[in-house]
């Protein structure tokens, strides 16, 4: 066997979660009453009541890894618990996904065993992701020999370098491929594995609107990802967001320049020379019910005039709500006094409301958390010696 340099790192989460639901019986996915029930009898276990079917397929995977492309080092990274350092950061960060099946779960640890004794290296950490794991390793080798990274998580993609490539379990179609590339685009050195498609520095931007891989965690900033709940900004679409991206590079670029320009100048700017019809300024400066608040109180510091009433007015007809709206209107026909008393009044039923995070907050936290970390300190006296291949089918066949 021919082996080649390289560190593969896998994700071991998204194998065997793929692995599994693409070996259950077709009853499992049946809606009707005891089928469920039907499938998780036919499903392959041990005598013991052992569910082995995503085991089984994730191994099959593996040997098909091994035997295609023969590499010198691999890693399997595997999440610990959902509650990392994101869920510290942000409470709805995957709060939404639903608990793991037990017929699933109960094959995570099993499998984890199954590669130590095969002679495949595990990692995994309390507080930490398997992509915060990948990135690690990845950086900390990609120049010493070709890294690649084996996941379905989109995410992923940021890592890709000269000396990193994803290799992303995705629906991508023949068609769409041939679409971004043409029809003399030969397939087959992309498509590396069933259903896993290779993502390189050239390729990533024909997926992706031009953007560079690392500009991924900037699209997932303003896009947000429903996967993982990241909210991006509310009403900011794809015909802002890629112009944006292309012309100012970051997040942090385009507040920036609109933060530092008046509002006309950059919406003319958006529209003749960015092709951006309708604005996203309004959305990506939105401000919070508890900002509008704050904001509408601390003008009642000012003295009272024309000019005040207005700020107060336009202040109010940012916020959501349609009462608050609609009262902030009427504001310039009452007297200091009362219209002190109402802007009050309409600033505590603002804070009484949750809009949740929205605008710059929300775009900087959105990228924060699809940032994946590449310099954990646990990962630093790992050496590329603890990842060499050197596997044992003889214990693999009788653990099985």
């Amino acid at each position: 066997m021919n082996t080649k340099k390289r560190l593969i790192l896998i994700d071991g989460n998204s194998m065997l979660s793929s692995a599994f639901f693409g070996s259950v019986p077709r009853e499992y996915y049946d809606k009707k009453p005891g089928m469920k029930e039907v499938a998780l009898e036919k499903m392959m276990k041990t005598s013991s009541g052992q569910y082995t079917n995503g085991m089984l397929s994730m191994t099959k995977t593996l040997l098909k890894l091994f035997k295609k492309y023969p590499s010198s080092h691999i890693a399997v990274a595997w999440d610990v618990s959902r509650r990392t350092f994101r869920r510290e950061k942000f409470e709805g960060y995957k709060a939404h996904r639903k608990d793991t099946v037990d017929e699933l779960g109960s094959q995570f640890k099993p499998m984890q065993k199954l590669l130590d004794v095969c002679g495949i290296a595990n990692f995994m950490y309390e507080g930490y992701e398997a992509d915060d794991v990948i990135g690690t390793l990845a950086k900390k080798f990609e120049s010493e020999l070709p890294v690649v990274v084996i996941t379905k998580d989109q995410d992923a993609l940021q890592l890709v370098s000269e000396g990193t490539r994803v290799w992303l379990n995705t629906s991508t179609s023949k068609d769409k491929v041939k679409e971004y590339f043409g029809e003399d685009f030969d397939l087959t050195n992309y498509q590396v594995l069933d259903n896993y498609f290779e993502f390189t520095p050239e390729t990533i931007p024909y997926f992706y609107g031009g953007l560079s891989p690392i500009q991924i965690i900037d699209l997932k900033g303003l896009e947000g990802d429903a996967s993982d709940n990241i909210p991006g900004v509310k009403g900011c679409g794809a015909t802002s967001i890629y112009p944006l991206l292309n012309e100012f590079g970051t997040i942090e670029a385009i507040y920036e320049y609109i933060e530092n320009t008046p509002e006309n100048e950059a919406k003319a700017f958006f529209k003749d020379e960015l092709g951006i019809a309708r604005s996203p300024i309004a959305n990506l400066l939105k401000k919070s019910n508890e900002e509008i608040a704050n904001e509408a109180v601390s003008l009642l510091e000012k003295e009272y005039n024309k000019q005040l009433v207005k700020e107060a007015k336009d202040l109010f007809k940012t916020a959501e709500d349609k009462a608050i709206k609609e009262e902030a209107k009427g504001l310039n026909k009452l007297e200091e006094e009362e219209f002190k008393t109402v802007v009050m009044r309409l600033a505590a039923e603002l804070r009484s409301i949750d809009s949740g995070i929205v605008g710059k907050e929300s775009a900087f936290l959105s990228k924060e958390l699809a940032t994946i970390e590449t310099n954990m300190e646990q990962l630093s006296d790992v050496k590329l010696d603890d990842m060499e291949l050197k596997l044992n089918e003889t214990a693999m066949y009788e653990m099985f």
